[in-house]
């Protein structure tokens, strides 16, 4: 199993939890603005953790908070890192309407041990769970680098419950290729990059996806000045 590099804390993943502040919403008009004209600096510059010390709304704020809304009964993050949604998960459960105990029966699960209390998985396209184990199954900007994609998906189709749902955020192919040539703190320059993974994907691709291994997509969502999106799709 390889190992990241041990200056990953505070760059790629982080042990400190997304700041109370960074996650409520809607904004207040200070903070749209002071996040508008710190923007370069928030989305391309700096590591999320020295974001949310700026009081800028970090990218992975942004992404946990368009996703928390939509977690339901037990949880499985795939490609999960430091394990910060499902952390997440565990202190807004009762406030998003879950039960605490289906939150702490949650697991983050990754190829890489990245220091979190994560599940190590060999591979996302062979689960080490039972059929029907789980209520949502999510891919928070990671079903790029999954090499068997595809096959992922249809694994978390087996896992999740009959009318389940698969939420994957993600950003386009253009500004995902521009971002990880930028983002120069990424969890990507921590490890070796193989040559068919993807730097972002486009809407019409994530559909395919979802359609082949059987989901039916719900709601498409952009959200960061519509540079992101949010898919959520039923089993």
């Amino acid at each position: 199993m390889a190992t990241p590099k041990p200056d990953h804390e505070g760059l790629a993943f982080s042990s400190e939890l997304v700041p109370d502040w960074a996650l409520r919403g809607p904004k207040s008009s200070a903070q749209t603005a002071w996040d508008f004209c710190t923007a370069p600096f928030r989305m391309a510059i700096l590591p999320d953790l020295v974001s949310e010390r700026c009081h800028m709304t970090s990218l992975r704020a942004e992404r946990f908070a368009a996703v928390l809304p939509h977690l339901r009964g037990r949880v499985l993050d795939i490609g999960a890192g430091d394990n910060m949604l499902v952390r997440l998960y565990r202190k807004y459960a009762e406030q998003i309407g879950a039960t605490s105990s289906d939150a702490t029966d949650s697991v983050g699960a990754d190829i890489m041990d990245w220091g979190s209390d994560c599940r190590i998985i060999e591979d996302a396209a062979n689960l080490p769970f039972k059929d029907d184990s789980f209520d949502t199954v999510s891919f928070i900007a990671c079903i790029n680098h999954i090499i068997k994609r595809g096959d992922a998906l249809k694994e978390a189709k087996r896992v999740v419950r009959p009318g389940g749902r698969v939420l994957i955020t993600m950003i386009g192919p253009l500004i995902g290729k521009v971002g990880h040539a930028i983002w120069w703190y990424s969890e990507d320059k921590h490890r070796e990059v193989d040559k068919d993974e993807l730097m972002g994907m486009s809407p019409g691709e994530i559909r395919e996806l979802l359609k082949a291994a059987g989901f039916e997509l719900e709601l498409e969502k952009r959200f960061v000045y519509g540079l992101n999106w949010l898919y959520v799709a039923r089993a």
